[in-house]
């Protein structure tokens, strides 16, 4: 249990580590490898006890998977009986019946059918007698009566278990002589329900953490939880630091549900400001309506006496018409003529107009085709432009770093020409005192050899 509860812990500090670097956790210079420390160096197992282990596990996990498809089995008795032979098919099937009577036993019964099965195990003329009995017995008698029907189910439930074991290390001895009838068996494992998946699944999980803990040297275990210690650490002051924020946060919710209530105070007293105006402002519009009603009568008034002065204009201005028509139907007729001419020129000039204009078109189509021709042409010397330009700014930039390296170069051999001046320099001064030195001595010598 203590390496399931370590495994659950590291998985939680896989998926927890980023949110504790951004909470300002201690540096991944500083943190050892989370893979280093939480899996083992080692690969295999080398140890025969160790591996008998997880043999052992392993083994575990083939039998459950057996026992959970014995129910799928014997439903399908028809497709498995060649396969599984004589004596194993009739194990499988004791075994699925002694599965049902256990289950049916672990069922709850009400309190009338522990009192029928009671009663039905007793002889007939002891049976009317207890049924003309039962009427007169006390809550007592029937408590005890209960308490001993539940021992003698508990005695039943206890014999079926054993006989369900020893059917269950009978059915693995015969399957594990049967390797054809082990797969074929298994290849069914896709009829699993969810819990016995779950089951199989703690049972690889198992393995597998025993498989891990069994790899894992003392050393390795030490580190591993003085890590899973420091994420402890990391963890609670992480926790700590989300109070404050959660803390800061309830705070921000205050203030704005301060503000939301001041904002709809606000709305409030606006929505009241407004029900006042439309109020104003259905009494004035009332008012203003009666001012109009009592200028559109005043108007109506006016205009029917001007409507008659008017229509007596009408009649004159009538009159003068007719009289003018009848002096100017001549001038009429002429200038009929005229209209007629001038609209037969028109229709002469929109007659020439539609044909210059259908040349003009089909002018404007010549012209519009050439003009998408070269278009589509632009727009490839473009692209081609674009190809070229970017190739011209790729060649002067490296033209540009070769001028600048040249550059660097001859300042770096420039530089190095002057420092071989300077050495040489030095260097011929150094030999020029060192011969003069030994000239000066060579003529001290000679003196005194010319002194003695």
């Amino acid at each position: 249990m203590a390496d399931v509860a370590l495994a659950a812990a590291s998985k939680q500090t896989h998926s927890r580590t980023p949110i504790m670097a951004s909470l300002g956790g201690t540096s991944k210079r500083n943190q050892p490898d989370a893979l280093r420390v939480l899996d083992p160096a080692r690969k295999k197992l080398t140890a025969v006890e160790s591996q008998r282990i997880v043999a052992v596990l392993e083994d575990a996990i083939k039998r459950g998977e057996l026992l959970a498809l014995l129910p799928h089995v014997n439903k399908n008795m028809d497709r498995f009986s060649v396969v599984l032979g004589v004596e194993l098919k009739r194990e499988v099937e004791n075994h699925c019946e002694l599965q049902r009577t256990f289950n049916g036993l672990l069922m709850p019964r009400p309190p009338s059918e522990d009192r029928a099965s009671s009663a039905g195990s007793r002889t007939g003329s002891a049976g009317s007698r207890k049924g003309s009995a039962t009427t007169s017995r006390t809550a007592g008698d029937r408590s005890d009566m209960y308490s001993t029907a539940s021992e003698q189910q508990a005695r039943r439930l206890q014999v079926v278990q054993q006989q369900l074991a020893h059917s269950t290390r009978n059915i693995l001895r015969l399957f594990s002589i049967n390797p054809a009838a082990v797969s074929a068996v298994r290849a069914e494992s896709g009829v699993l329900t969810a819990q016995e998946q779950d089951l199989l699944g703690g049972l690889a999980e198992l393995k597998e953490i025993a498989v891990e803990r069994l790899l894992m040297t003392p050393l390795e275990e030490k580190q591993r939880a003085e890590y899973v210690d420091s994420i402890t650490i990391r963890d609670r002051k992480n926790a700590e630091i989300i109070e404050k924020l959660e803390a800061e946060l309830q705070e921000a919710e205050d203030e704005r549900d301060m503000e939301i209530s001041k904002r709809n105070d606000q709305i409030r007293k606006l929505k009241n400001q407004l029900h006042t105006i439309e109020k104003f402002s259905e009494e004035h519009i009332r008012r203003t309506k009666m001012d109009a009603d009592k200028e559109e009568q005043a108007d109506t008034r006016n205009s029917e006496s001007k409507k008659g002065k008017l229509q007596q204009e009408i009649n004159q201005l009538k009159q003068q018409l007719a009289n003018l028509t009848a002096e100017h139907r001549e001038s009429e007729l002429a200038l009929r003529k005229r209209k007629f001419k001038i609209e037969t020129e028109v229709e002469n000039w929109i007659q020439k107009y539609d044909a210059d204009m259908g040349d003009r078109q089909t002018e404007y189509e010549d012209v519009d085709a050439v003009y998408t021709e070269e278009k589509a042409q632009l727009n490839e010397l473009e692209e081609k432009f674009k190809t070229l330009e970017e190739e011209y700014t790729r060649i002067m930039e490296e033209r540009r770093i070769a001028a600048e390296k040249k550059e660097q170069e001859e300042r770096e051999l420039e530089m190095a020409i002057r420092a071989a001046t300077v050495v040489q320099a030095f260097w011929r001064s150094y030999k020029v005192r060192k011969m003069l030195k030994q000239k000066t001595k060579g003529k001290g010598k000679k003196g005194k050899k010319g002194k003695k």
